[in-house]
């Protein structure tokens, strides 16, 4: 009798730990620090959350250990990522009929929610995703208040960038917008249980910092998907039809589930612990002009003609540095350009503004190889580990930069680069052959092994990896190649300016392998790099890459075109601005009327 107790407890628990646990799989194998705004609301209900990111496909494994999944899209086939495969569909039929739980994170890309869609009829579940022309829109949401989801507010909510969803029972609906609902569900009852689906964006997920009210709606969400008791007055999906998927907008490749994941493709648990330090700036020195005032950037396209109206909104604005992206033209040298630049530096000497002059990524020409994304093909920007690239492009762009035509070293305070754009191409590349080589050397194979795998063409490259579970040692290689040319591109250029500094503007926090080893490679605690990320970046962001290696001073972006300096607004984004972050930034149309606001708003 006490051994039967015994195995019933260990069944209880083992049922219990499958019921809290929650997986996490996305197909654009996104770094783990971009996924803590997603994972915040499951983790705060009571769910473990674990993140599989070099293996974003299901195994029959997973249908043991997990209860709930959330599963975001790819970019397919407009952008680079990996691709619901026949398999996973499979997998997911078979979840639901077992009483799970499938959230749907629709993204951009045509295919996946192409294929979601086909899965979504085939269940019956009487859910569409919208495909009118126009893609997604930011809009706010409104929870409904009589839905079968409790407790999750009354008021509108910012609810990221999304598509309508078409539902064929009023009931299915969760949240809507002004015209279709926005997060809908479907109940699936077999065998006298029920399983539940769930779509929304993958926009709308992430959100959980937007405002209060989306954090309680997500919240509620993830609390509901623990009661089905409370699922009664969802519509139920209808008969199941046949799953068609020969129009689809790419193949969709028929691979097998596997029984589990490659052993390499460990999962992380979310969210990340972070360093338990109080500020994102303690371990780190801080310039004296960041400290007093902190960094109020300006970050606007260079012209000479424009540079007095620039410099006039800089004042008005109580700003203290400007970051001009320069055209790779005007950086010749020439007796044009020196005489642009002896222009600009003799009116920026008459101020005490900091001037970063810049240059985009993607604008850096290489006479060497092209990057070479997952299918083989050619993408266009240069191979990021190619010599030429290094030698030919970003070392002169960088030199020249700091010089400017004779421009006085005083002038320039430091260079910015803007990663946006490259970091779209990088995220889904990585396998020219240069790259391949410093990855496959990461590994620690054997001579024979290496040989091998080496003369695989580029079209098979990242399926070997990946189904090897080799994709995470592979990346982290190139990672780290990256950060050791970032360095001694970085000690060359101190030696020539010891006070140099590095700025680095972008939309999204880098997270791809390329711009995440170039931030290492720039940055040390005796000269953090200045990092100009939008609004929505996490606090704890600074505190991962410091675990990475990456010692940064951040500037959160303001967006005065969404209202974001309404009065109600100025307390919240000044706590970010001066708390959380080290400064603001900004861009768009300088006006005297904005330059009053942003003024009174850094008082």
């Amino acid at each position: 009798m006490r051994r039967l107790c015994l195995l019933l407890l260990v069944l209880t628990a083992g049922c219990q730990s499958e019921a809290h646990r929650l997986l996490i799989i996305d197909l654009t194998l996104a770094d783990p620090l971009t996924l803590e705004a997603t994972a915040a609301p499951w983790h705060a209900v009571g769910y473990r959350v674990d993140y599989r990111r070099f293996y974003p496909h299901l195994t029959r494994q997973d249908l043991t250990r997990y209860r709930t999944l959330v599963l975001l899209g790819g970019r397919e086939p407009g952008g680079r990522s990996d691709a619901l495969t026949i398999g996973d569909l499979a997998i997911l039929t078979e979840w639901i009929h077992r009483d799970g739980v499938v959230v749907l994170g629709y993204t951009d890309g045509d295919l996946d929610r192409w294929v979601m869609n086909q899965w979504l009829a085939a269940q019956g579940a009487g859910i569409e995703i919208g495909t009118a022309e126009g893609g997604h829109q930011t809009i706010d949401a409104t929870p409904l208040p009589h839905s079968a989801l409790d407790n999750a507010g009354f008021a509108p909510f910012p609810a990221g960038r999304n598509r309508s969803l078409e539902v064929r029972d009023r009931s299915q609906t969760l949240a809507r917008g002004s015209t279709s609902a926005l997060v809908a569900a479907s109940r699936v009852g077999v065998g006298g249980g029920d399983g539940l689906i769930v779509v929304a964006s993958r926009s709308l997920l992430a959100a959980t910092d937007a405002a209060s009210g989306t954090r309680v709606f997500l919240v509620a969400l993830a609390r509901w998907t623990r009661r089905p008791a409370e699922w009664a007055g969802i519509g139920a999906a209808a008969r199941a039809a046949p799953l068609r998927l020969g129009d689809a907008p790419q193949r969709v490749t028929d691979h097998p589930p596997p029984l589990a994941p490659p052993a390499g493709a460990a999962v992380t648990v979310l969210p990340e612990p972070a360093d338990p330090k109080r500020g994102p700036d303690e371990t780190v020195a801080v310039p004296g002009w960041v400290t007093r005032q902190g960094m109020r950037v300006l970050w606007s396209r260079f012209t000479l003609t424009a540079l007095d109206s620039l410099l006039r909104f800089v004042d008005v604005a109580a700003l203290n540095a400007l970051a001009t992206p320069i055209p790779e033209a005007a950086l010749t040298d020439t007796i044009t350009t020196r005489t642009l630049w002896k222009l600009t530096g003799e009116r920026l000497q008459a101020t005490s503004i900091r001037w970063f002059p810049g240059v985009a990524l993607a604008a850096i020409a290489s006479e060497g190889a092209d990057e070479v994304d997952r299918h083989g093909e050619r993408t266009p920007i240069p191979c990021g580990l190619d010599s030429l690239y290094w030698r030919g492009g970003l070392r002169p762009i960088y030199r020249a930069l700091i010089r400017l035509g004779g421009i006085k070293p005083e002038v320039i305070a430091g260079v910015a680069l803007d990663l946006d754009s490259a970091m779209t191409h990088f995220r889904g590349s990585g396998f020219c052959d240069a790259d391949y080589r410093a990855g496959l050397a990461a590994l620690g194979l054997d001579p024979a092994e290496l040989e091998r795998l080496g003369a695989l063409p580029a079209a098979v490259r990242y399926d070997t990896l990946l189904e090897r579970g080799w994709l995470s040692r592979y990346f982290q290689g190139l990672e780290d190649a990256v950060a050791e040319r970032a360095l001694a591109l970085r000690g060359e250029l101190r030696r020539l300016r010891p006070d140099l500094r590095f700025a680095f503007h972008a939309s999204d926090a880098p997270a791809d392998w390329f711009s995440l080893g170039v931030l290492r490679g720039f940055s040390s605690p005796d000269a953090p790099i200045f990092l100009w990320v939008r609004q929505e970046a996490r606090p704890t962001l600074l505190r991962h890459y410091r675990t990475r290696g990456i010692f940064a001073l951040s500037a959160v972006g303001l967006e005065p075109e969404r209202a974001t300096f309404g009065p109600a607004e100025w307390s919240r984004m000044r706590y970010a601005a001066f708390t959380e972050h080290a400064g603001f930034w900004l861009d768009g149309p300088a006006t005297d009327s904005l330059g009053r606001v942003i003024r009174r708003f850094a008082k």
